[in-house]
């Protein structure tokens, strides 16, 4: 993928839908995945240095339209609300 995508969790993880390498897909045991081919959806921890590969997205369509739905939840609430009167 020529640009990967992410959403920001909090201050020290990110989500990612991304390519893997085969030594990730091998490292993390991911053979019920499949191949180590196509987009993966990571969990990227800085205070630790670590990912975790959580799911391979099923078309690159699939993978933006979580990613998309995981920003939109993680995006803050106005506490405001209209009330008519």
């Amino acid at each position: 993928m020529e640009n990967d995508l992410a959403v920001p969790i909090d201050n020290h993880r990110t989500l990612w839908l991304t390519e893997i390498s085969r030594h990730t897909f091998e490292d993390q045991s991911l053979d019920d995945l499949g191949t180590d081919g196509g987009l993966f959806v990571v969990l990227e921890d800085t205070s630790d240095g670590k990912f975790e590969v959580l799911a391979k997205a099923s078309s690159a369509w699939a993978g933006a339209s979580l990613l998309s739905m995981m920003a939109e939840a993680l995006r803050p609430k106005s506490h405001l609300a209209l009330v008519k009167s």
